[in-house]
């Protein structure tokens, strides 16, 4: 077995050579690999992914994303989360992940974070001893409309073949829930105004500047409109690359809806929302106190007007006021996001409950 590493300018020409296009299974998707490579945080010579080869085929990948975090006192620390690992299914228990982990491991001096692990993945990164935890977020997954065609076959593969018969079952039992909906009319709290924007102008980056104080991951102007500006999801029905790449690439609608909160010319927030298919995140949220009320209102609005199912939120104030308030929604369950560190990472945070992590730090704004 051959262990080989990429670079950004490596990783480009994986992507663009022959042997790319010919692969049964893809370690990235293009547009995710360009991504990556317009990543205002990545280095020329950072590893960004990490590939094992048996006579010249790919039998297993571990990629990298990298970023820069913040310790209490401003400090950065580069480092890179862990975005994908795929071994041949038929290879697997001969050590492949366990010599990819250490790879990466060397390549980035142990300064590794992970989130949205699954338990296999979690065992592996256990085994290695290298790893610790920094944190679990307390979140809701609440659910405006009935989504039984989505929900259930991620749960357990039987419901798979009953899609269509689960799709029906949706749509009968929410004609009264959209009845509802199209009574219930979001009040404007106060005179703030959510001017949609397609990127981050420096007034704005200004703002978010301002409130990173104990933030995780300070994602700026140039981070934020990356993110916007190189998704890794793409608005499309699956095509022969994303059925070889083990991983979402494609979606069938994908978008990141921006907002500046203006309240009588001055600016109050920022607001970053984003929809994949039925389905609502808040992957970034600055604002001040008084405007909760109405971005809750706004989030309502939204789900309303693009026929949403469901909203995914971690934000510590708004879950707070999820709870503890009268909503729209039919059902909403507790859910729960780890973020693991390694050791050499973890001793910089001794204080590890006054940091925020924001929902879409880490690779979880992509998807």
């Amino acid at each position: 077995m051959e262990i080989r590493t990429y670079n950004s300018a490596q990783l480009y020409d994986l992507i663009t050579s022959d042997s790319y296009k010919q692969m049964p299974v893809i370690p990235i998707s293009t547009h995710r690999a360009i991504s990556h490579i317009h990543n205002p945080r990545t280095d020329k010579e950072d590893i960004l992914m990490t590939i094992a080869y048996e006579n010249e085929e790919m039998i297993g990948y571990l990629g990298v994303l990298a970023d820069r975090i913040y310790t209490l006192k401003g400090e950065p620390l580069k480092c890179g989360w862990l975005s994908c690992m795929w071994v041949n299914p038929t290879l697997r228990g001969k050590g492949i992940a366990k010599q990819l982990l250490a790879t990466v491991f060397k390549t980035w001096n142990d300064h590794i974070l992970v989130t949205e692990f699954t338990p296999e993945a979690k065992g592996l990164y256990d085994r290695s001893g290298n790893f610790t935890d920094l944190r679990i977020n307390e979140g809701l997954r609440c659910y405006i409309r009935f989504n039984l065609r989505e929900v259930l076959p991620k749960k357990n593969d039987k419901y798979k073949s009953y899609t269509q018969i689960l799709k029906v079952l949706d749509s009968i039992a929410n004609i009264p829930v959209d009845l509802r909906l199209s009574l219930m009319k979001t009040k404007q709290v106060s005179s703030l105004q959510f001017v949609s924007v397609t990127g981050i102008d420096n007034t704005l980056d200004e703002y978010i500047q301002s409130k990173q104080v104990n933030q995780f991951e300070r994602r700026g102007a140039d981070e934020l409109n990356w993110i916007i500006n190189y998704p890794w999801l793409k608005e499309s029905q699956p095509t022969d690359e994303s059925r070889r790449y083990h991983f979402s690439s494609v979606a069938h609608r994908f978008q990141n809806l921006c907002f500046k909160l203006i309240d009588k010319g001055e600016t109050k927030g920022y607001l970053h929302l984003t929809i994949r298919d039925n389905h609502l995140k808040i992957p970034y949220a600055y604002f001040e106190p008084e405007c909760m009320p109405d971005i809750v209102q706004y989030v309502y609005q939204v789900m309303q007007e693009y026929r949403l199912n469901m909203l995914t939120v971690f934000h510590p104030d708004l879950v707070a006021f999820f709870k503890s308030n009268t909503t729209p929604f039919i059902y909403r369950r507790a859910i729960r996001r780890n973020y693991i560190i390694t050791k050499a990472l973890a001793s910089h945070f001794s204080e590890k409950e006054k940091l925020m992590i924001q929902d879409g730090d880490a690779d979880c704004v992509f998807t």
